[in-house]
């Protein structure tokens, strides 16, 4: 039943109103009887010093032996509309005079008459026996030429003040309910109209699947909470458009880059059945199946590992590795790499000992093999490669420049995006398939460095990574082969 939002907030709501209207309606009444209770003592503290200031000025002495209904004093009570009782004792306890409703009853002098005498101090007492059941009685000593000659008994019904109570009490009784169920159904109403944008975030987003992540929640002015919620969810669904964007078109690269060394294989091999007639010729096909096949091979692994990277599998064998043995290791590939003597590789090692990086060491080589790879393949003899290591700080600087073809300017955004190719013919002249870069991009960022490149076209290209050193930036060489 309280399964919604909705439903919880307004019990919730009526629930601490509940408490509240009976937490005020105890203390309404405990404040009200204590109020009432206490004027009522006052008045009837005003009524008995009243009466004894009468009865000492008429009396002048000590009450008489006569016992009567002292007409004086119904007089008096009389004169100011009073209809409290009136008692009148001696030191002995003897009433002497009393008021003319109290009829053949009489008020009681127990403990408390005793204590008025033996203090002389006012002592009031609330009566439960019959017939004074429910009478707040005052008992005040009677003071006549400053010695005590008695006691004043003054006593009043607390019917009124009950009957006061009892009508608060009803009201409560009869309004609180319906005062509860009005706020409660108004914070139903505004329950529901708060949560109303939720509920619109809702359906927003029911209808919303993989094809039109392109769609955005709107709120309006439903507060900043809502406002930052449906930012929260379009933010989200941004992210989700561009994973889905990034996997259909990684899904339609690969295809394609599998889809052409496959639809050459079946194409040699369906022209060597039907016009190859020597084993030469048979010879030639499969040679050329084999490089497809290679081709396929490292697309398969270039995938494969981009995709471990991308889901947490690949975790880097980090260690201190050596990136001026590093450096000299790429060089002396990148010259093998060389299908013409003209076009010169160059090291520059611009520091004085060892330069230590904590990484993978597989991975750093693919990173650097990849970079220089790509500058040979596409620096025409002659020209130059040249590899530079150097420090800046705490970080060391790889450099591999070329005088090659260069990159236009618009690609240069783009180029460490999967299979992207800045010149698609080009490319596959040289085996490329667009996921090199990629690779070089993943490594750097696995080892929380920086890549960036500069290229011209007809001018040559710079790649500049910048790796973080691994404690002491440099070492010196006997003291590592002392170790």
């Amino acid at each position: 039943m309280f399964h919604s939002l909705r439903s919880r907030l307004t019990l919730w709501y009526a629930l601490s109103l509940a408490v509240i209207l009976a937490a005020s309606g105890f203390f309404w009444h405990y404040y009200l009887g204590r109020e009432l209770h206490s004027h009522l003592d006052q008045r009837l503290k005003l009524i008995a010093e009243d009466v004894a200031t009468f009865y000492a000025l008429s009396e002048k002495e000590p009450p008489s032996s006569a016992v009567g209904s002292c007409q004086s004093l119904d007089d008096f009570l009389r004169r100011h509309s009073w209809s409290e009782f009136v008692q009148i004792r001696d030191l002995n306890g003897t009433i002497r005079c009393f008021s003319r409703n109290l009829e053949s009853a009489r008020l009681p002098f127990g403990a408390a008459g005793d204590k008025v005498l033996k203090q002389h101090l006012p002592v009031l007492e609330s009566l439960a026996a019959a017939p004074f059941a429910g009478v707040r009685l005052l008992n005040l000593p009677l003071e006549i030429g400053g010695k005590t000659v008695g006691v004043v008994q003054v006593g009043a019904h607390t019917r009124d003040v009950e009957s006061a109570l009892e009508r608060l009490r009803m009201v409560l009784a009869t309004f609180s309910p319906l005062l509860l169920l009005l706020i409660t159904l108004g914070g139903w109403f505004l329950a529901g109209r708060t949560l109303a944008p939720v509920l619109r975030i809702t359906r927003s987003m029911r209808r919303i699947n993989a094809e039109n992540l392109s769609e955005r929640l709107t709120v309006g002015n439903a507060g900043r909470e809502i406002a930052e919620l449906a930012a929260t969810f379009n933010e989200m669904l941004a992210r989700l458009e561009e994973s889905f964007g990034r996997v259909k078109q990684f899904s339609g690269d690969a295809s394609h880059e599998l889809r052409t060394p496959l639809t050459i294989l079946k194409g040699e091999t369906e022209v060597a059945l039907r016009w190859a007639k020597t084993p030469e010729e048979f010879r030639n096909m499969l040679e050329s199946n084999l490089e497809e096949i290679n081709r396929m091979e490292r697309i398969i692994e270039d995938l494969l590992l981009l995709a471990k990277s991308d889901s947490g599998g690949l975790p880097l064998e980090k260690k201190p590795v050596s990136l001026s043995d590093l450096m000299q290791e790429i060089y002396l590939r990148g010259s093998s790499l060389r299908e013409d003597s003209s076009l010169d590789v160059v090291l520059n090692l611009e520091v004085d000992g060892e330069v230590l990086v904590q990484g993978d060491e597989l991975r750093l080589r693919q990173l650097f093999l990849n970079l220089i790879t790509n500058a040979v393949k596409y620096t025409p003899a002659p020209g130059r490669v040249e590899i530079s290591l150097h420090l800046d700080g705490d970080r060391a600087v790889i450099s591999i420049s070329d005088t090659g073809i260069g990159i236009p300017a618009d690609h240069l955004p783009y180029i460490f995006e999967r299979f992207y190719r800045v010149d698609e013919a080009r490319n596959r002249a040289v085996g490329g398939a667009g996921l090199g870069l990629a690779i070089v991009k993943w490594v750097v960022d696995a080892h929380e460095g920086h890549i960036d490149v500069q290229s011209m076209p007809g001018v040559g290209t710079t790649f500049r990574v910048e790796l973080p050193i691994a404690g002491p930036s440099l070492l010196d060489r006997e003291a590592i082969r002392q170790r």
